[in-house]
């Protein structure tokens, strides 16, 4: 790779409660943070966490705030002596995922003639944009919407195959059907619509810019093997799909090989003392973004253990299904994130602390869970003090004992009120919500990471929508990331790491900056590339460049115990759900 001096890239993160920007250098250094805080720096707005919020349970954030937070992020950036902003190279960045700016047929035009003397509200706003607010994630009050999106296609197994993804709330399909049933007006006046990240796109490049191919996954519009908008689901919004498609800027941008939207736009050079050349690169969603802040390569799996759990994989299987996402890599082409979402995490565990302990101290259910004296292998339970995700079902707590029979095919479940002791159902939580972890991640391994010495029976067992024999289950990750404020708890994170089994390492890391991390690097990397002075796919260049011996922990694990030893708990976890 051959070296720019002083070269310098920018990576945003338009998020809900905040605008934030980070500064890097060739050598992933972090060398500046910028954040505005909409509800504090721009309280005139009249934000709640950066948001509206409406009884009928819509979500919106005002565009012109968005407008506001561009502008004051720069002007606060060019009081720091020690950042030349007129060394940068490149930016990209995230946004939140799922929302939507739609623009008036003046509002592209104004884009490459803004007056550097002005600012960008006073001349987008309002008459660039057919509408004041954006879909936030946050809202629920596309019901019917959602139904008819699954009805359109034969339900939501149907719509997961097709999108990556069963109908939701937030997306952005939904959403936009919903403004064009409810608000014709608005709709007829819309001659463009952006997803977030690529309105922020077209507001730094001067000009429109198409949705980035992996956020436009998140719409249940998008065919992610066909790579082209689904004709039949684009009628629930426009029965006029050409029109819709203009509407969209046409065919989103691929990630094959990274190109720029354009340069940066003169009205940023010439305010904020920019450089003039500086490439603009796609943006794209949060999730999307965060897995490009880490040397995650395909078949390796990012764990994120707070209030509810978070799973994100890099895979080349296209398996979709109704209880998680699935969306177009990137950065590396034919492969895919996946990402599974579960909402009990800490609170369930934190439960049963609370039950082993008043004081609410962690260290006597750590000791529960990090004991092998502790026999449980014959014990088998879900807790789920709040209504699951995956698997979909109500709020629910079960235990069972279980036996196998001599062959391994069959499992006997026998319900239990309670174990031996709430110790029990300490180590049985961790366990089982890697277990599930474990099983869900599975079927998007490749079969490459298929243990050889692992045998297990060809019994059938169903997960979601699947039955699978025993045998599926012999795939193993790569390389296991932790983050998340329970992953500071060895206990949980040594006895989630052994049920996953990853082959080449186990992870910790602190990820406060995660999506604007993982826009510099695409920025980085994406620039790189662009003029030649890198071969590397992504994956590769980001391993060699990632800094192993400062930005991430290597877990040393305290046990010998196989992760073999869980293959006999896989039928029994089957089983428990079905009572479910």
């Amino acid at each position: 790779m051959t070296r720019e001096p002083g070269a310098l890239y920018l990576g945003f993160d338009l998020s809900t409660q905040q605008l934030k920007c980070l500064v890097i250098d060739q050598n992933l250094q972090l060398l500046h943070s910028e954040s505005i805080e909409f509800d504090k720096d721009l309280s005139h707005y009249k934000t709640h966490k950066g948001v509206y919020l409406h009884d009928d349970g819509t979500v919106e954030c005002p565009v012109a705030m968005w407008l506001e937070a561009i502008d004051l992020v720069f002007h606060r950036m060019q009081k720091h002596k020690h950042i030349d902003l007129g060394l940068v190279k490149a930016m990209s960045g995230s946004c939140q995922q799922h929302g939507s700016v739609y623009w008036t047929e003046k509002g592209p035009k104004l884009l490459p003639v803004l007056d550097a003397n002005g600012c960008l509200k006073d001349q987008l706003f309002p008459e660039g944009f057919s509408r004041n607010v954006a879909p936030n994630w946050q809202d629920h009050s596309t019901s019917q919407e959602c139904r008819k999106f699954e009805d359109s296609c034969g339900g939501p197994a149907q719509l997961a195959h097709i999108t990556g993804s069963r109908a939701h709330h937030r997306f952005t399909g939904p959403q936009m059907m919903k403004i064009a049933k409810k608000e014709p007006e608005t709709y007829a006046k819309t001659h463009k619509i952006s997803l977030v990240s690529s309105f922020l796109a077209s507001i730094l490049s001067g000009q429109f810019t198409p949705l980035e191919e992996a956020d436009a996954c998140g719409m249940n519009l998008y065919d992610v093997a066909k790579r082209d908008y689904n004709e039949n689901l684009m009628r629930n919004v426009d029965t006029d799909t050409d029109s819709l498609r203009e509407k969209l800027g046409g065919s989103p941008i691929p990630a094959e090989e990274p190109r720029p939207v354009g340069t940066l736009s003169s009205y940023f050079s010439i305010k904020y003392g920019l450089n003039s050349q500086c490439q603009i690169f796609p943006f794209t969603g949060d999730n999307l973004a965060t897995i490009c802040s880490l040397p995650l390569q395909p078949n390796d799996v990012l764990v994120s253990l707070g209030t509810s759990t978070t799973i994100l994989l890099v895979t080349d299987q296209y398996h979709p299904s109704p209880n998680y996402h699935l969306f177009l890599h990137p950065t590396i082409p034919k492969h895919y994130m996946g990402m599974i979402c579960y909402c009990n995490g800490a609170l369930a565990r934190e439960r049963i602390r609370d039950e082993m302990n008043a004081n609410h101290d962690w260290e006597p259910f750590n000791e529960a869970v990090a004991s092998d004296a502790l026999d449980n292998d014959d014990e088998i339970a879900c807790y789920f003090p709040l209504g699951e995700i995956v698997p979909s079902v109500p709020s629910s707590y079960r235990r069972a004992k279980f036996t196998r029979s001599a062959d391994g095919n069959n499992v006997a479940l026998k319900l239990v009120e309670s174990f031996e002791s709430v110790a029990h159902d300490a180590k049985n939580i961790v366990e089982s919500q890697a277990l599930s972890c474990r099983v869900r991640i599975s079927p998007l391994l490749s079969k490459d990471c298929e243990d050889t010495n692992c045998k297990m029976s060809d019994s059938t067992v169903h997960f979601d929508c699947d039955n699978f024999p025993l045998s599926e289950y012999t795939k193993r990750p790569r390389k296991a990331f932790f983050v998340g404020g329970a992953s500071k708890n060895d206990a949980i994170v040594e006895r989630f790491a052994r049920v996953l089994g990853a082959t080449e390492g186990n992870y910790r890391l602190e990820t406060p900056n995660s999506c604007a991390l993982g826009g510099c690097y695409r920025a980085l990397w994406s620039h790189l590339y662009y003029e030649k002075l890198t071969s590397a796919a992504f994956d590769q260049f980001l391993n060699r460049k990632f800094r192993w011996d400062t930005d991430v922990q290597s877990l040393r694990l305290t046990s010998e115990r196989d992760w073999m030893h869980y293959n006999n708990k896989i039928h029994a976890l089957s089983e428990l759900e079905k009572t479910l």
